[in-house]
């Protein structure tokens, strides 16, 4: 060490250089530094979710969870696994210990040992094996609707009020999707999904007196449908010159094109379709809950970060965009939850806290020594500060609320 000091005290065009070199990579790193709320990282779990509609906690605990459970707990690398049995719908955790090198591979092994369940209930939904995300909101945009008639409604029938609310609502949620898909063409957008939004659903109603002129119940109707609405594969047609896939598409996916369906052949060949014998109608799931806005209808935009954005620029462009898009006559933006406004804060705190320093120790430096001595002293404080932005961009590492302090 005293020989380091030696040299730099012999040395002082070589220090001076050197000094100079580090203010520059520092003032480098903190302009091209990512900038987010805290650290990006990974959480080494994986999650099993598996959809039982109609199904109660007990016995998607009992049909789900627990068939999961014995397949995955021998898998080599799993330190604890969690069920959570809800209303619908079952999830098994699976925490990995810490030593596992490859996530991946654990997450192969639990695919194919949950593929290999031969009893899962008829009505379960196929499962899904992922490893949990952990990503930070940047911010959220919210499209408010405009407020329903009131007077109208209330002259309306329940049935017309129930339609006009519908008919508001598929309005909302069209306008609110082309606000999504607007933002993730922002170049620094890459995640951007609708938070509050009922999940659309096909509602299927024939009369009780029908079905009992047809001897049919509701099961019959939902087994003939599911039949029936169905799109497979059906093989391949070859000639000396190109190769033909043919493929059976009887799949509808809206009302229209789901009341198409047959469903009933009487003894003469007369073919019912479900429109004949009832009516189809594009709706969303029943829920309890509805979403507004300083009271009025809306929906809302919740965009994310990813590890490879930089969240001030990112919310840059999304305020760019709320201020610049054009919604349909009634319809508003408002926009909260900016998460940058903390890491904006603490930047400008380091940097009025860096030049009031600056400012302090040169001035009582200068006062009761001398001038030469008090601007070396105080240069310290920049070459800090800018030293440890060179070094943070060396260890790959971002502007952070931690980093920063």
């Amino acid at each position: 060490m005293k020989k380091l000091i030696a040299w730099a005290i012999t040395n002082a065009p070589g220090m001076n250089v050197l000094m100079v070199a580090l203010l520059l990579l520092g003032v480098g790193a903190f302009v091209t530094m990512q900038r987010e709320v805290f650290p990006e990282f990974e959480l080494e779990v994986v999650m099993v979710s598996v959809p039982y509609p109609g199904a109660t906690p007990q016995d998607t605990e009992e049909a789900i969870c627990q068939k999961i459970e014995e397949a995955i707990r021998s898998t080599d690398g799993i330190k604890k696994v969690t069920s959570i049995a809800l209303e619908d719908r079952g999830y098994v955790l699976a925490e990995l210990r810490s030593d596992v090198r490859n996530v991946q591979k654990i997450m192969a092994e639990i695919d194919r040992a949950v593929d290999r369940i031969p009893s899962f209930p008829d009505l379960a939904e196929d499962p899904s094996v992922e490893q949990i995300t952990f990503r930070e909101t940047a911010i959220r945009v919210g499209i408010l609707g405009p407020m329903p008639d009131d007077a109208l409604i209330s002259a309306s029938s329940q049935s017309d009020a129930a339609q006009q609310n519908r008919a508001g609502e598929l309005a909302l949620r069209e306008v609110a999707e082309g606000v999504r898909d607007d933002l993730l063409m922002l170049p620094t957008v890459t995640v951007a999904s609708l938070m509050g939004t009922r999940p659309y659903q096909i509602d299927v109603e024939i009369p009780e007196a029908t079905l009992r002129s047809y001897e049919l119940t509701l099961n019959d109707v939902a087994a003939r449908i599911r039949a029936q609405n169905v799109e497979l594969p059906g093989g391949q047609l070859k000639s000396d010159g190109q190769e033909i896939l043919l493929r059976a598409k009887n799949k509808g996916r809206i009302g229209s094109e789901i009341e198409r369906l047959p469903l009933v052949t009487e003894p003469g060949g007369t073919v019912l379709t479900i429109a004949d014998l009832g009516s189809v109608r594009d709706e969303f799931e029943d829920v309890t809950a509805a979403g507004e806005i300083n009271g009025r209808p809306a929906l809302v935009v919740n965009v994310e970060r990813t590890k490879a954005e930089d969240l001030l620029a990112l919310v840059d462009d999304v305020r760019g965009y709320v201020a610049d898009a054009t919604l349909p006559e009634g319809y508003d933006f408002v926009v909260w939850n900016d998460t940058s406004i903390d890491v904006r804060d603490r930047m400008s705190l380091l940097l009025r806290n860096g030049v009031q320093g600056l400012a302090l120790v040169f001035l009582v430096l200068a006062f009761f020594l001398e001038v030469r001595l008090a601007f070396w002293v105080a240069l310290g404080i920049p070459i800090s500060i800018l030293g440890a932005g060179a070094a943070l961009a060396w260890g790959d590492q971002t502007l952070n609320m931690l980093s920063l302090f």
